[in-house]
């Protein structure tokens, strides 16, 4: 068997796995999608459970008597805030108490413009039985706002405060008699991600996140072709959220009662209903959480220790957190996010070498007797039994062991698929330059120079690599390194930067394993 160095992409059968995996995953979405064409979802019916609550406006809020903000069935005149400080900026309109051009003046998208949400149609908008309120709104302090509205019987009181250090909003809804249902809804534009296919692979995909009975579950937005529709419902959601790589739209239940959600894909547009079922709901408040930003780690989990939810690792998730604690740590240290990528690649690299070793060695002892073992399988061709048994005599004498050479592979098919996750989506690297032509490690190498050393650096790794496959096997792994160079062409410039860092360990591995066995 093969050596199965730290790099995966050294190991035929690693390679070939995650080729078959990728190709079924892709069938399995194309048979679905053509047998069952995705339908508009019914709306769910919401289950009622217990959640806890926190009270969302402040004191002042509180001195602002309803007489003083009348509100009638007959809309009101639009009138909206704008609210400005060093981070954001946005503005507020008393149509749904909704939130429109929400600026983020740190962060810019590829055409250096800066990251906008409800550019196009403003966001969280407060609906009563399935109609927008057009909310009398008053702005009580520089970070409150408060408005009300009487629709069909109910005087509908809310306050939005305005959190300036995590960029997030606390929202507050009162009624005296409960309508039969509250729903907010957040929209996005659709996000057209480029590229996106297997030999050019992207990690620029939009979908709704929601959390339900402890599970997270995603819906794709980007991956909607144009022209077709795409919806999803779930009950008893405590987070939903519109997001991309980088950023979110999260809301976070608060309330005594769990919603049901309505998520649609449509034209340009995406939009998620959060929908809070009052029939026979015995509460006065509704509490809510909301953030529109980027997906900071350390930021969310200040505002909810749900909010986090959002960064969607994958089911290597526990793994990627603690990656990222270690790769934050590093660059704590190293003051640079692509030194913090070296060196977290160098870590798990010592880690692993003691089971690389092992491999190598049990490798080496395979290769060795290939001859004796092609000589009993002529020898006892016609007696399967005997061949078994005097292989297993012949590698047990050699302390050859096949499994041994699978073992680190094993070990780092997850590490390999959290270091992807948390190197290709966390914004800590977003438009962070490195060194000389990389400026953004977030974006594929211009130059396209990363990739090529890292396919140099596969081949090479090949070629030192103990064998014990026939030659047509091995002509054909010897086009890997330009497959996967192809494959990383397109991909973050940090990540490329890991597999090339992590090949050129295996090749000084490789050669000083190789040169202590001449020795032996």
């Amino acid at each position: 068997m093969n050596n199965q160095n730290e790099s995966p992409f050294s190991n035929p059968r690693f390679i070939l796995s995650i080729i078959l995996v990728f190709v079924f995953l892709w069938a399995w979405q194309y048979y679905v999608n053509k047998k069952y064409p995705p339908q508009l979802a019914k709306p769910a019916v919401t289950a009622q459970a217990p959640a806890p609550a926190t009270g969302a406006a402040s004191s002042e809020v509180k001195t602002v008597e309803p007489s003083q903000l009348v509100a009638s069935e007959n809309a009101p005149q639009e009138k909206s805030f704008q609210y400005e400080d060093e981070n954001v900026k946005w503005e507020i309109s008393s149509k749904g108490m909704s939130f429109g051009n929400y600026t983020l003046k740190k962060y810019f998208d590829k055409a250096k413009k800066p990251i906008v949400f409800a550019d196009t149609e403003k966001t969280l908008s407060t609906l009563v039985n399935n109609k927008e309120v057009n909310f009398d709104l008053n702005r009580v302090s520089e970070v409150q706002y408060v408005g009300t509205a009487a629709v069909e019987g109910s005087n509908i009181k809310r306050i939005i405060t305005y959190n300036k250090e995590t960029m997030s909003f606390d929202v507050e809804t009162e009624f005296d008699n409960a309508p039969k249902a509250i729903s907010f809804v957040l929209t996005d534009r659709k996000h057209q991600s480029s590229g996106g296919n297997f030999l050019m692979p992207t990690f620029e995909r939009q979908v709704f996140l929601f959390r339900t009975e402890d599970k997270v579950k995603t819906e794709p937005v980007s991956d909607i072709a144009a022209g077709e529709t795409h919806s999803a419902s779930a009950n008893l959601v405590s987070l939903a959220a519109i997001g991309t790589q980088y950023f979110t739209q999260g809301f976070v239940n608060k309330s005594d009662i769990l919603p049901s959600i309505n998520a649609n894909v449509k034209d340009a547009g995406a939009k998620l209903e959060v929908n809070y079922d009052l029939k026979d709901a015995k509460i006065t408040k509704l509490q809510n959480k909301f953030y529109m930003g980027p997906k900071t780690v350390d930021n969310l989990n200040k505002i909810d220790a749900l909010l986090p939810e959002v960064m969607d690792y994958g089911m290597f998730g526990f793994i990627s957190k603690l990656l990222l604690k270690l790769m934050k740590f590093l660059h704590g240290i190293l003051g640079n996010w692509g030194l913090a990528i070296i060196a977290l690649t160098i870590v798990m690299r010592v880690i692993m070498l003691p089971f690389n070793i092992m491999s190598f060695r049990s490798a080496r002892a395979m290769q060795k007797i290939q001859p004796q073992l092609q000589a009993v399988r002529e020898r006892y061709k016609n007696d399967p039994m005997a061949v078994n048994r005097e292989t297993m005599a012949l590698m047990k004498q050699h302390n050859a062991n096949p499994l041994s050479s699978c073992l680190p592979m094993l070990l780092q098919i997850p590490v390999f698929f959290a270091l992807w996750q948390t190197i290709g989506s966390s914004i800590e690297i977003y438009q962070q330059p490195f060194f000389g032509w990389i400026t953004d490690l977030s974006s594929h190498d211009p130059l396209f120079i990363i990739p090529v050393l890292m396919g140099i650096t596969m081949y090479l790794q090949q070629k030192m690599t103990p064998t014990t496959m026939d030659p047509t096997q091995q002509k054909i792994l010897n086009f890997m390194p330009i497959l996967f160079s192809v494959f990383m062409l397109s991909l973050p410039s940090g990540l490329t930067l890991y597999n090339f860092v992590s090949s050129l360990f295996g090749v000084v591995q490789q050669y000083f394993l190789l040169k202590d066995n001449s020795k032996a």
